[in-house]
């Protein structure tokens, strides 16, 4: 009874926690004077339909390019196999752990004015080409198909491998064509996973604040970026929370639709044994698959590269010697200066907040994720993964003004980082209860084994692997966030993500490229004691196969 009341209490204090800030929104909604005339002006501004009319059409290209963009690797990557193929795949994870600050400046020093890639097509075309639109409308819906894409491509690459080979040879035999196949057999099969990948990049980039904060200038702005402006930098606290109802309002709507669209994807078994990509047997497919690699190789990971190259160059620039300087930088007053307190107390609170974060998100997830082990998945673990579908500017801002300066910034921030990282971790943790065998908990119950025992010595190592994995998850997006630091940090408050934002508002490029190099470095560990865990099944299965 004791511990089914606890459980009772950890489901008031996490419905609450994450729910009560969106109500709250709404409440000032309707507390509102001349609720109908506000609305009614907002609705009719300018502000409002440029806003609408930037986040649906820059969203709708993003996830088009980064479906579109998909397919090629996907059709080499679901039906051949070829060396370093599951290293590759597991690689694709890697840019969900990185916060999107550093997207940004893989970006600036890639793509920009002084950029490695504008240096090539000055070789290549005499400086008569050049590219010049990462400040603008396209170079948004570009770092945003290099954010999503690595997720299309697994996912679409997975999708691919559950057809059945026996499905197109008996579609060959029977007389069809590769075209006809292809539309009429291959696509409708993956049909599902392009509708979900659709709607999943759609609403990544609906809800983009920190590529649009940073590209949009004044220009451009998602919902997110105008309620962060006008809560945070204009102090109009009713016209943010009209823009953050509108805005849970749309997404409820676009949730629906989804409900609508989305249908129950091709379940088969992935085949056991695929076909060697080798220059021998088909040397035009193994031309056009590398070659797609290599432009791949350059549009996602050169950026990263980049940034880590000239973060050891002096000043940053290019043809300058290799040196440490932006390194020792760090620990000077010009760090301080720019960013507001020193390297060391940065590293040190975006260490204690990221760890507290995804500690905490695990455990609290963990005993859910027991709790409802053996239940099909209801309206409780819709409720637990809701938070991934509501905007979170909407959710800050209702914790923001619901606990104004009564709560410690730290703290606000804290409980942020739960609620972003909480649906992901609890999926994680959901799957690998539902895998968990029962009758080993039951037999050892049997054998007088007591529940302290069984939790240490049967429970604890089958489930490690998956806490590990949930924990080093939660830690990751802890340590990405930039909006929750800014929103309720009321600059208090400054993790490596914030430290990065303000240097390149400084033009401290040079600095700036130094500790995103650190944080990728932090970034990578956190991936290999992921992979380490989940690569020594034999299957190859990582943490994100488990979502």
């Amino acid at each position: 009874m004791k511990k089914a009341a606890t459980v009772r209490i950890l489901y008031f204090l996490v419905f609450t926690g994450f729910y009560l800030p969106v109500f709250y929104v709404f409440y000032q909604i309707f507390l509102m004077k001349d609720l109908f005339l506000k609305l009614s002006l907002f609705i009719r501004s300018s502000v409002f339909w440029n806003t609408l009319n930037f986040s649906l059409s820059q969203a709708g290209l993003s996830a088009i390019f980064s479906i579109i963009l998909a397919i090629p690797g996907a059709y080499y990557w679901g039906r051949f196999d070829f060396r370093g193929k599951q290293l590759g795949r597991s690689l694709l994870v890697l840019p969900f752990m990185m916060p999107g600050i550093v997207i940004v400046l893989g970006m600036v020093v890639f793509y920009g004015q002084n950029g490695l890639f504008n240096q090539w097509l000055s070789v290549l075309f005499s400086r008569q080409v050049r590219f010049t639109g990462l400040y603008s409308y396209w170079g948004i819906v570009l770092a945003h198909v290099l954010y999503n894409l690595p997720l299309c491509l697994r996912m679409l690459s997975e999708s691919w491998e559950r057809i059945d080979p026996k499905l197109r040879e008996a579609s060959t035999n029977l007389g069809a064509g590769p075209l006809f196949t292809g539309c009429r057999l291959t696509l409708p099969l993956i049909w599902p996973t392009v509708v979900y990948l659709f709607l999943i990049v759609f609403v990544y980039s609906f809800l983009s604040f920190t590529v649009v904060l940073v590209f949009g200038g004044y220009l451009y702005k998602t919902f997110e970026v105008l309620i962060y402006i006008e809560y945070n930098s204009k102090l109009r606290f009713e016209n943010a929370a009209i823009i953050a109802g509108l805005q849970t309002l749309i997404l409820l709507l676009f949730f629906w639709l989804q409900s609508i669209l989305q249908r129950k994807g091709y379940a088969a078994k992935p085949a056991a044994v695929f076909p060697r990509l080798s220059f021998r047997k088909n040397p035009v497919q193994a031309v056009l698959f590398y070659l797609y690699n290599a432009i791949l190789l350059i549009f996602l990971a050169m950026p990263f590269i980049t940034v880590i190259y000239r973060s050891f160059l002096q000043g940053g620039m290019f043809g300058n010697p290799f040196s440490l300087e932006n390194y020792r930088l760090l620990l000077c007053e010009a760090f301080r200066f720019s960013v507001g307190t020193s390297f060391g107390k940065v590293v040190l609170t975006t260490c204690l907040i990221s760890t507290a974060a995804g500690g905490i998100t695990t455990v609290v997830a963990y005993i859910f994720a027991k709790e409802r082990y053996a239940r099909s998945w209801g309206l409780t673990d819709l409720f637990l993964q809701l938070p991934l579908g509501i905007s979170f500017m909407s959710f800050g801002f209702g914790l923001g003004s619901m606990t104004g300066d009564r709560v410690p910034a730290w703290l606000l921030i804290l409980w942020a980082h739960v609620y972003l990282a909480f649906p992901l971790v609890y999926s994680i943790l959901r799957t690998a209860w539902r895998d968990f065998d029962r009758t080993m908990l039951e037999s050892s119950y049997l054998l007088g084994a007591s529940s302290r025992y069984t939790l240490l010595r049967v429970e604890a190592p089958l489930m490690r692997r998956a806490v590990q994995t949930a924990f080093v998850y939660g830690l990751a997006i802890s340590l990405s966030d930039l909006g929750a630091v800014l929103l309720l940090g009321r600059g208090e408050v400054i993790t490596i993500s914030v430290a990065i934002y303000r240097l390149i508002g400084h033009y401290r490029f040079a600095q700036a490229t130094a500790l995103a190099s650190i944080f990728m470095g932090i970034a990578l560990m956190a991936f290999m004691a992921v992979e380490k865990r989940w690569m020594t099944n034999g299957k190859g299965r990582t943490g994100i196969d488990a979502i």
